[in-house]
């Protein structure tokens, strides 16, 4: 009974203090103005590349994002579609590093005419980027990133369109953080 006496004063203050620490650091936290961005690739534009990238902030250094993707540079061609969970380590979303993991399906085609060979799959990947974001409310981003993501197929679908089981990948980005 004793010890239940000590108990509850003891737990009510250290709540107390828990409640007072949260509340400093909530004040401490700097408020992020912009949270989401779209963005494009600009090397697509001359060339047979189309990207365009949607990022939003869901927690603090925590994205949910997607990415769609054509890519028509000889053989052989990828049409993707990727949903993206990021973490920014300084916890403040959309600028400085990045590391994350994508998940999504890729229709890989090799070959021309009779002897073209199409594959659907779903992929998985890690990936590692960094962004900056730029003017006066700082509303242009700036983004690059690698990445490598393993091909969910059998080794035979694989090599019919003659793909290796790991896809290296590369990531520029321009955009409008809003």
């Amino acid at each position: 009974m004793r010890l239940r006496r000590l108990f509850i004063p003891l737990a009510f203050i250290v709540a107390l203090n828990s409640l007072d620490t949260a509340a400093a650091r909530a004040q401490s936290l700097i408020p992020i103005p912009t949270r989401t961005y779209v963005g494009i690739n600009p090397v697509g534009l001359p060339f047979d590349i189309a990207t365009i990238e949607l990022e939003s902030g869901i927690a603090p250094g925590v994205t949910l994002g997607g990415v769609g993707s054509y890519i028509n540079v000889g053989h052989p061609n990828f049409t993707t579609g990727e949903f993206k969970v990021r973490y920014y380590p300084g916890e403040v979303v959309l600028r400085g590093p990045s590391v994350g993991a994508t998940f999504g399906i890729s229709h890989i085609t090799n070959g021309s005419g009779d002897g073209r060979e199409s594959l659907t799959t779903p992929t998985l990947g890690i990936i590692a980027d960094y962004n900056w974001l730029y003017g006066r409310e700082e509303h242009f981003l700036i983004g690059t990133g690698i990445g490598a993501k393993r091909v969910l197929a059998s080794e035979a679908d694989r090599d019919r369109v003659d793909i290796d089981r790991a896809i290296f990948t590369a990531r520029l980005i321009i955009g409008f953080v809003f």
